[in-house]
């Protein structure tokens, strides 16, 4: 591990605690953390820890993750690639470490319509393509056109927006085990032109609506899927567990299915409060809640 670090050179960091880099401000340290911020340097990254062998994360913003107390052994890769493109047809291309709230304001201001949706939606362009983000009518998939995808074996593909398979909040890669998914490096989205002033009209009717509904704070955003017959939140609150809290983590007030750190929570908190708000609901409501965030990182030491 340490031939990598010196192999990566500067933007590598030892030892480097995960909880500032993740939404819900928990989370230990990562053995190596390392900052990208072109897709390139995100691929030779990878392709460097596979050529040492040294196990890899790469991490987004750090929305809808869960990183353990003891944190993540090897190296983590942060993609703040961020770079965009509009071409005149519409089509919009842009690295996986781009916010997509940002991208929607930046397709809506040239008036193109398709990614209003995402307007102040926490997450990045990978982790929404990745997860099947959607809101307010509108979702990935309906716009995504391509992805480009850098392959276990090292190499770099491009695939049609279909071969992600999507389902509710799901996707072909966040079915797959984390050892076996291809890196996604970034996407591309066939847009329509739209009137701009009509598009920014909604966009901020969709950011007051969150602002007023939504929590701020530290948060992983929605904790647990929609059960086909009833909103998560609504369920939760149902059995009555708005502002339950277990150490430094609670059930939002504001909205039941956002869990708050409240200022010195840990991820065994956060797993703690899951665990038992499944088991509430599950008791009382006869339904099973399925988390919408990933655990990772070295849970077994936790659990040891």
């Amino acid at each position: 591990m340490g031939r990598l670090a010196e192999v990566v050179g500067e933007r590598v960091r030892r030892d480097e605690p995960l909880a500032p880099y993740t939404s819900m401000r928990v989370g230990g340290p990562a053995d190596l953390l390392a900052v990208c911020r072109t897709a390139e340097e995100v691929a030779e990254t990878v392709r460097l820890a596979g050529d040492y062998g040294v196990p890899y994360l790469v991490l987004g913003s750090g929305c809808n993750v869960l990183v353990a107390d003891a944190g993540v052994r090897g190296l983590v890769i942060l993609n703040q690639a961020d770079r965009a493109w509009v071409e005149p047809d519409g089509e919009v291309r842009a690295e996986t470490g781009k916010l997509m709230a940002g991208l929607a304001r930046e397709t809506v201001a040239q008036g193109l319509a398709g990614l209003e949706w995402a307007a102040g939606l926490p997450g990045t362009v990978g982790g929404a393509v990745v997860g099947n983000a959607g809101a307010f009518g509108g979702d990935v998939g309906s716009v995504l056109r391509t992805v480009t995808l850098l392959e276990r074996d090292g190499v770099v593909v491009e695939r049609p927006g279909t071969w992600m398979e999507f389902v509710y909040r799901s996707s072909r890669i966040k079915r797959q085990p984390p050892s076996e998914r291809p890196v996604l490096l970034a996407a591309t989205f066939q847009l329509r032109p739209g009137d701009r002033e009509a598009l920014e009209a909604r966009m901020a009717e969709i950011v007051h609506w969150r602002r007023t509904r939504h929590p701020s704070g530290a948060t992983m955003g929605s904790t647990f899927k929609n059960s086909p017959d009833a909103h998560a939140g609504r369920l939760i609150e149902g059995v009555g567990l708005k502002g339950y809290r277990i150490g430094g983590v609670k059930v939002s007030e504001k909205h039941a299915n956002f869990f708050i750190n409240t200022g010195d929570g840990t991820a065994a908190d956060v797993l703690a409060l899951i665990r038992h708000v499944q088991a509430e609901v599950e008791l009382r409501l006869g339904v099973r809640l399925e988390p919408e965030i990933e655990l990772v990182g070295d849970w077994a030491m936790e659990a040891g």
